[in-house]
């Protein structure tokens, strides 16, 4: 099992692990509006940005030779994704994909401080790596979300 940066081919991959992880057309959190604004986001260029774009820190966890989870973190203070396989869940891979996305943010002078956008399957997940709640259920773009921060 290693952790390591994204790379423009593991795009596809990507993609494919957070619908898989997602699954956004039977997700309570997502209208149809939201359906296609987050498959929107998934698009393989947009992919390419984030991984391409130096304020994103996307990183990869390969269990075998199998992507199972991925994080990404903007500008070392908003964790923008972060996914597991279902297949591959209740084996600590988001703690370890935390962890070491936030040793590399502290190491590129980071202050430790964060917020996500947390879905609601997502909030208790959060919780154990010490965010909490900052206000109420949102709807953006047809998506729910919980505001979460950690300082």
């Amino acid at each position: 099992m290693t952790v390591r940066e994204a790379k423009i081919s593991d795009t596809e991959t990507i993609q494919s692990l957070i619908l898989r992880a997602v699954k956004p057309e039977s997700n309570a959190d997502f209208n149809k509006a939201g359906v296609k604004y987050f498959k929107a986001t998934l698009e393989l260029a947009a992919i390419k940005d984030r991984i391409m774009n130096d304020e994103y820190l996307m990183l990869c966890f390969i269990k075998g030779h199998k992507m199972v989870g991925i994080i990404a973190i903007y500008r070392r203070e908003k964790l923008s994704q972060l996914f597991v396989d279902p297949a591959a869940r209740k084996l600590n891979i988001a703690s370890q994909l935390w962890s070491a996305a936030d040793k590399v943010c502290l190491a590129q002078g980071g202050n430790g401080n964060y917020w996500v956008k947390s879905s609601t399957m997502a909030i208790p997940v959060y919780q154990r790596f010490g965010f909490r709640l900052n206000g109420a259920k949102k709807n953006k773009d047809g998506i729910v979300y919980y505001s979460m921060v950690l300082e």
